[in-house]
């Protein structure tokens, strides 16, 4: 079953998602620097999610930190799609228009326009 993240990213397309679901320590090395930057450092153990949709995602570096997911747990929404203000500034600033992801959740927000009058 496929899982879309709360900013439109499929989870089964995620490399940390991927990562984690194969427990590949050698991916999980080599995505830790491919993340870490100037302002943040990523070390293997911190490549583990289960998809942010899930209780554990409280528990690790990508999903307690991710702003649209925070906004979706506040919210009570599932994904981004799922609320009336779609899109909002916080989508704007994190999930570029054109994008995959972007248009997925336009699509989706549609789909769902009239359940959430």
């Amino acid at each position: 079953m496929e899982t879309v993240s709360c900013c439109g990213i499929m989870c089964n397309e995620c490399p940390v998602f991927i990562a984690t679901e194969r427990d590949d320590d050698s991916m999980r090395r080599f995505l830790a620097l491919e993340f870490s930057d100037g302002e943040r450092k990523f070390y293997p153990k911190d490549i583990s999610c289960c998809g942010c949709r899930t209780v554990s995602a409280d528990c690790n570096k990508f999903g307690k930190n991710c702003k649209v997911r925070k906004c979706c747990k506040e919210k009570h929404v599932s994904l981004c799609a799922e609320c009336k203000e779609f899109p909002c500034k916080k989508v704007e600033e994190n999930i570029p228009e054109g994008s995959e992801q972007r248009y997925r959740l336009e699509e989706m927000h549609e789909a769902c326009k009239n359940l959430l009058k």
